[in-house]
């Protein structure tokens, strides 16, 4: 699918999440650098939801292998909020890696089941346990 040797801008970046864009061959990649709290699981995700928003990119990989512990509200938020603002986007492909933690790892599993139970994801979503993975999938 990759069209041509991807080249990836910053577009947004913090001491906890960082997302690259390559527009020209349709993909986004974030990537949390470290544990959060809500506040800036929200900020991370809001700013998520706005690039793939203006960018109109309609595949992405999010990299949540340093997300250890979620509290109960920002799984909440996650679950509800946080898909369907993604839900609202061009997005179609969302390859996910998850932490190696059996307990980080059911937590997002979790939030994702959830939010497919309610009918709110508009996209294809694939969980992994690597970015090499992740990437080939997304890149089918």
């Amino acid at each position: 699918m990759l069209l041509k040797q991807p080249t990836f801008q910053t577009i947004f970046s913090s001491d906890f999440y960082r997302i690259e864009i390559d527009q020209e061959n349709d993909l986004l990649l974030a990537e949390w650098l470290r544990s959060v709290n809500k506040e800036e699981m929200i900020k991370g995700g809001t700013q998520l939801y706005e690039a793939l928003r203006d960018t109109g990119i309609t595949r992405a990989v999010a990299n949540a292998e340093r997300l250890t512990t979620l509290d109960a509200a920002t799984k909440e938020w996650m679950s509800t909020s946080f898909y369907e603002l993604l839900s609202q986007t061009r997005l179609q492909k969302l390859a996910r890696v998850l932490p190696s933690s059996l307990f980080s790892k059911l937590a997002l599993e979790a939030v994702a089941t959830r939010a497919e139970a309610q009918n709110i994801n508009r996209f294809l979503f694939k969980n992994f346990s690597n970015q090499k993975d992740a990437l080939t999938w997304i890149n089918e």
